[in-house]
């Protein structure tokens, strides 16, 4: 990496998370909540308001590296695996716009396209290409000009955590062939997002995500919903066990399963065997032992691909890989751990999952010592007597919730800023759905359990869906 200080910056739908990196080791991670609205699926919706907040939480947290890579959610990029025959570079720039003729309706001129070598023979090569708008490129760079930045790459979020995925399998001597399901549970909606042999191939996208969980406790309670995702979190008076809670776990679980199966039945040969999981709903321990208990996989935090005992690494992992993965140097080769550091770490991440899980259950008791002597779990919250309404505790208080493939030889590389004129990406120009929209509680409870009974009568013409759909192509989000 030519810049020996940057900061990677992931900008989503409820909190913008930042990563500063000093010669490839990280020095600070944070993160802050984003203006209500103010993103939209990933994508930004007020560029303006956003350079101001963005100069204001530099300055809070007093970073003074103005060298900046931005993360850029899936929607919002095309990202597909393609094999041509073996060309020069200068045919590439010609040949890559034709590829995405089927997914791009608008001029493919107004695009830029990147690519790296995944596979190569004597006639043929296999590509990982991307293409992002130019006008969203832009848009990029204003926004970093009028934060006081110096936008050094933009990098697809798929990306971001395929450069983890390879550092880990460089890391551990990890096969090759390694094949990834990687969940991010957003907060507009929960993502897997695949990887073959450890390159990025395909996203299925379900929604809606973790806002819909504080919007039912809300109305549950009462209370502010910023107040209700700190409840949630917290499991102020066990509301995760609230049955209508649980409905919402459990039919979330449910999708999740489907998607995979879609995801096998179409890979055969697919060597998925764990389901890595980050994002803020990854603090809901219930939501995850009911995803746990609905898999036939195991289940596991993204964390334990973190190849060091760094605790500030876990919260990156668990947070936000994305703002750390986007700085990684796809040219730098790790150093395989020893055996000895491999069992090290194991032990490590073993006592810290005991740590946690034991301080759960401590909270779980003392919260049902509480609750026998006082209010049931929805009054406590409603009086405002429990500890997230106190007057010790600010209501915007938060607990910390948790690429391109490195080739040989002369192997192309993603090229980065200083490699070409452009940043790297592309981006689409559609306007994301809006998924801020509300809707009335009881027609959603009816919702979910239709939802639930339906789950079994649609999978076969899932199924065939998925099947026809990717008949047609590789397409980066389902």
């Amino acid at each position: 990496m030519k810049n020996a200080k940057v900061v990677g910056i992931d900008i989503g739908d409820y909190r913008i998370k930042v990563s500063y990196i000093v010669k490839g080791k990280i020095t600070e991670f944070f993160y802050e909540n984003v203006p209500d609205n103010a993103v939209r699926g990933g994508m930004i919706q007020f560029w303006d308001a956003m350079a101001e907040f963005l100069r204001d939480t530099f300055k809070a947290h007093k970073i003074r590296c103005r060298n900046v890579i931005f993360s850029v959610p899936v929607s919002g990029v095309y990202v597909r695996t393609v094999e041509l025959p073996v060309m020069t570079v200068k045919q590439l720039d010609l040949n890559l716009p034709f590829e995405f003729h089927d997914y791009i309706s608008d001029n493919t001129d107004k695009y830029f396209y990147d690519y790296a070598v995944i596979e190569r023979s004597d006639k043929n090569m296999k590509l990982l290409a991307v293409a992002c708008s130019k006008e969203l490129i832009e848009r990029y760079r204003t926004l970093a000009k009028n934060a006081r930045l110096n936008a050094v790459g933009l990098v697809p979020d798929v990306i971001g955590i395929q450069r983890i995925l390879i550092r880990y399998n460089q890391l551990y001597s990890v096969q090759r062939d390694k094949d990834y399901a990687i969940l991010d549970m957003g907060d507009q909606s929960f993502k897997i997002h695949f990887y073959n042999h450890g390159v990025y191939d395909v996203t299925r996208s379900l929604e809606p995500g973790g806002y819909s969980f504080a919007e039912t406790i809300s109305s549950i309670t009462g209370t502010d919903v910023h107040i209700a995702r700190i409840s949630e979190e917290e499991n102020v008076d066990d509301i995760q066990t609230h049955e209508k809670l649980v409905q919402l776990y459990e039919s979330r679980a449910v999708e999740i399963m489907r998607a995979l199966n879609f995801y096998s039945y179409s890979n055969t040969a697919n060597t998925i065997d764990t389901l890595y999981y980050f994002g803020g709903s990854g603090n809901i321990r219930r939501l995850v032992q009911i995803l746990s208990e609905t898999l036939n996989i195991p289940v596991r935090p993204l964390s334990v691909l973190n190849g060091t005992k760094d605790e500030s690494m876990r919260d990156i992992f668990n947070l936000s890989p994305h703002s750390y993965g986007i700085t990684l140097d796809p040219d730098e080769e790790a150093e395989p751990l020893s055996e000895e550091e491999i069992s090290d770490i194991s032990r490590c991440h073993e006592s810290y999952d005991t740590a946690e899980k034991e301080d759960v259950e401590k909270k779980n008791v003392d919260t049902e010592t509480l609750a026998g002597s006082g209010d049931s779990g929805e009054d406590a919250l409603k009086s405002g007597g429990s500890a997230v309404n106190g007057a010790d505790k600010p209501a915007e208080a938060e607990g910390r919730d948790g690429s391109a493939k490195k080739e040989s030889g002369d192997e192309e590389k993603l090229h980065r800023l200083e490699d070409r004129d452009e940043i790297l990406v592309r981006l689409d120009d559609s306007e994301p759905e809006d998924r801020n929209r509300k809707e009335d509680i009881s027609s959603k409870e009816e919702n979910i359990e239709k939802e639930t009974k339906a789950v079994q009568e649609s999978t076969l013409k899932s199924i065939e869906e998925l099947t026809e759909q990717l008949s047609r192509g590789n397409v980066g989000e389902l």
